[in-house]
């Protein structure tokens, strides 16, 4: 009887005890706007929370969108950009680069990334810092046609929309679900899949860019063809 006791309390108080690490390790993260994202070590994301507050515009959100702005503005049209990321299901975008404190290693020039936020799927990360005489050369060699100068973001931010699914490029999703199924550990098959994969990948992006990027040019922001009208590769 005494041991039965013993057991439900000591039950009790490891739970308890467990129930006060997760409580004390968890974090509310500001995901897109006014969404958030509560975080639980070994869970992971277990709940999203919208307060209602309509109509309130936050002072480091506005620090932090003027700053995107800029950087981006003097580069690329930002209207037709966000034309494009309403259409392609883009959530944000974003100056922050791959590395953890939010730069950018030497030649990386922007990347596509699953949202975070149950509002929209993509996020598209651009380097502002970008020089557009060398990136052109890199470019035009690689694709085998001349990207001049000034079309550089325009055709960066092209090609990161061309990894979306909008575009019909399936094969970012597969590649994403085999990289986390398999971890870091892929056998020679997995590994050569993968690669694959990501030769598509980048393939169906850069003709996608390049296919769009007349179109870019040619029409004014907010009067691009409707998503049901356009031609996929």
């Amino acid at each position: 009887m005494h041991g039965s006791v013993l057991y439900y309390i000591s039950g009790f108080a490891t739970a308890l005890f467990i129930l006060l690490i997760l409580a004390r390790k968890a974090r509310l993260q500001r995901v897109s706007g006014e969404d958030f994202a509560l975080e639980l070590p070994l869970f992971g994301c277990v709940a999203t929370y919208k307060p209602n507050h309509s109509g309130r515009i936050y002072t480091e959100d506005y620090i932090n969108h003027r700053r995107s702005s800029s950087l981006l503005e003097p580069k690329i049209d930002l209207q037709k950009m966000m034309d494009y990321a309403i259409r392609y299901d883009v959530d944000y975008i974003t100056t922050t680069g791959d590395r953890p404190d939010g730069s950018w290693s030497d030649g990386r020039y922007a990347f596509c990334t699953m949202s975070r936020s149950h509002k929209r799927s993509f996020a598209i990360h651009i380097n502002p810092y970008i020089n557009t005489e060398e990136a052109s050369q890199r470019l035009s060699l690689q694709l085998g046609t001349w990207i001049p100068p000034e079309d550089v973001y325009p055709f960066l931010f092209l090609h990161e929309i061309g990894h979306t699914s909008g575009t019909g490029n399936r094969n970012f999703f597969a590649a994403v679900i085999n990289h986390t199924i398999s971890g870091d550990r892929h056998s020679l098959s997995k590994r050569r899949e993968l690669f694959r994969l990501k030769s598509e990948i980048e393939d169906f992006a850069d003709r996608f860019a390049l296919q769009e990027l007349k179109r870019w040019k040619d029409n004014p922001p907010s009067i691009l063809p409707p998503l049901h009208g356009h031609s996929h590769i």
